[in-house]
């Protein structure tokens, strides 16, 4: 059976008298192992430093951990700028705790970390971890630990900071980061923990690119300085506000273990966005709004699955988005856990979650029960009506802006659909050759300026092929231009059917055709071309008969521009012409 006691903290003294003949000291009885975990809303070390030394006193056998926090969980309540103890007493458990700094190299630390985890016992059963997550890339932390330790569910949060976003600890009994992690290890046959999570944020956005990133830093979106969007859209200033405004605003990302959110914690020089949890360049994202009534409806579905349960302490690490987004309703997501099992946690920067894949995660609440011992056989009508009670008497007026901003959102994202849908018929007929459906000039000259870009900046390589077909003007001269055109849709048509879904086929004008083949070889396009050559020199055109094409070809090279790169090709093509057409030719 595990005992749980929240102390709120208010002096030494009082906590002196909890330990010695309040609550605590009655709660530890017959306990094996002793968890006390102590958030704190502020960054005090000697503060911290005081309370850890008294509770390590009193209870010697006690494992002692904390963090910072931008919140505080007690009896399933927010409060907020306190510090809150927990005590948690095992009766057949064991508890171990590994403190490791993390100064460099993220990754070679989670990797040692787990490997630590890993050999301190064969009956782990779950795992808490804190760490600082503002001054670490904790997502490359996540990875290191991954890479040596999978199986056990993990779950915790990242340190906060009310004030500077900055300055946040982790610590144990004996040890305090401001760059670190603190490991605690539930270890036990009997002990059983139930983990989960869920976001409930919403895409409010159209989509977006991230164009540039360097580390937690994202430098551009849509080729733009990234803050714009948070300028343009939301009119969030650059100042040291920032984060407190953009908080409930987070890019929602598509990734294949379903959406996650990340929130900027600041802007630096140039318009650039630090996030504390990783971000890939090239995803897509759309800026995301808490949907209230969905986290408050997900929130009874967590509620009735932890009453299943029968867990006899909650621990919660929530997003502080949460309750920066649902003020004074934040605890009807909270607050019912209280009545299944004593409830407490903190407010993180980043909440970790996982078992064989490790995730940090923004926005999210991670809700962790354990229990020691079977799970008891009770009426599960009775629990769930128990878990479902009102918090108080119904009152009509309550909470009535959530959901006047649930159905604005609601509105917004409607029309928002609305506007891409008619957006992307309207790009796709612009960048779209009307007669032949491929890409048109405008959109090959776009791909073109920006496979040179990337060229450049990776030293990678790419090759054009331009095209020709041989003495067109007769078909439209002989057979008029119906006809013409059908030989230009056919050709087309054998275009598409023999080149890659990475090559962009367009039609650069008349009867003429460029392709873009990216990530291949000089020699390897030459044969792309040939194959080409060999394809539409077979297709039997109605009317017309037999059709040949000439080619040029060229490889990129550093020096050129899109007009130096094409005029190469083009030299080659009037080569091939020159040469007696229906032929390939590369331009040096």
């Amino acid at each position: 059976m595990i005992h749980h006691v929240t102390h709120i903290y208010t002096d030494l003294k009082t906590l002196t008298a909890e330990l010695v003949v309040g609550e605590v000291s009655c709660a530890m009885t017959g306990s094996q192992a002793q968890l006390v975990q102590v958030y704190c809303g502020e960054a005090e070390q000697k503060k911290i430093t005081a309370i850890t030394a008294l509770i390590s006193a009193k209870l010697p056998m006690a494992i002692v951990v904390g963090a910072t926090t931008i919140g505080e969980v007690a009896h399933g309540q927010l409060i907020t700028n306190q510090t809150v103890i927990g005590f948690t007493f095992f009766e057949s458990s064991r508890i171990k705790v590994v403190a490791m700094a993390c100064y460099s190299d993220e990754l070679g630390t989670g990797a040692e970390l787990g490997r630590r985890i890993s050999q301190s016992s064969t009956e782990i059963a779950g795992i808490l971890l804190l760490s600082t997550p503002l001054s670490i890339d904790a997502s490359k932390l996540l990875q290191g630990i991954e890479s040596t330790l999978s199986g056990y569910p993990i779950f915790g949060g990242g340190a906060g900071d009310y004030s500077a976003t900055t300055n946040s600890l982790v610590f144990s009994k004996t040890k305090m980061f401001d760059r670190g992690a603190i490991a605690v290890i539930f270890c036990g046959r009997d002990l059983h923990v139930e983990a989960t999570t869920y976001l409930g944020w919403q895409p409010l956005s159209r989509a977006m690119r991230i164009t540039q990133a360097d580390g937690l830093n994202v430098l551009q979106v849509d080729d733009k300085p990234a803050f714009d969007v948070y300028h343009r859209y939301l009119d969030i200033p650059s100042d040291e506000q920032f984060f407190l405004n953009a908080l409930e605003f987070p890019f929602l990302l598509e990734r294949e273990d379903g959406m996650l959110a990340r929130v900027p914690v600041a802007t630096n020089e140039g318009g650039a966005l630090r996030f504390v949890a990783d971000i890939k360049e090239g995803e897509t994202f759309r800026i995301g709004y808490g949907d209230i009534d969905l986290i408050i409806e997900n929130s009874k579905s967590l509620h009735q699955s932890m009453a299943q349960f029968f867990p006899q302490v909650v621990f919660l690490y929530t997003c502080g988005c949460r309750r920066f987004l649902m003020q004074e309703s934040v605890e009807l997501e909270t607050l019912p856990l209280q009545r299944i099992a004593p409830t407490f946690g903190f407010y993180t920067y980043g909440e970790f979650f996982g078992t064989s894949k490790l995730t940090l995660l923004n926005s999210t609440m991670v809700a962790v029960g354990l229990r020691e011992g079977s799970q008891p056989k009770r009426n599960l009508v009775t629990t769930e009506s128990r878990v479902s009670e009102p918090l108080s008497l119904p009152d009509p007026y309550a909470n009535k802006h959530t959901r006047i901003v649930s159905r604005l959102l609601r509105f917004i994202d409607a029309v928002t659909s609305d506007l891409e849908a008619s957006i992307e018929d309207v790009t796709r007929l612009s960048i779209t050759d009307q007669l032949t459906q491929l890409a048109n000039r405008m959109r090959l000259d776009q791909v073109l300026d920006k496979q040179i870009k990337h060229a450049k900046r990776y030293d990678s390589t790419f090759s054009i092929i331009l095209l020709d077909v041989d003495y067109f003007k007769q078909v439209n001269d002989k057979y008029g231009h119906i006809v013409g055109d059908d030989v230009l849709i056919r050709i087309a048509q054998t275009l598409i059917e023999h080149t890659r879904d990475v090559d962009i086929v367009g039609r650069w004008g008349g009867e003429e055709f460029l392709i873009i083949a990216p990530s291949i070889e000089i020699n390897c396009v030459v044969q792309l071309a040939e194959k080409l050559r060999v394809a539409i020199e077979s297709v039997e055109f109605p009317a017309v008969g037999r059709k040949t094409a000439s080619f040029g070809v060229a490889e990129f090279q550093f020096q050129d521009d899109p007009n130096k790169l094409v005029a190469r090709a083009d030299e080659a093509l009037y080569e091939a012409k020159r040469a007696g057409r229906n032929c390939v030719k590369f331009g040096y």
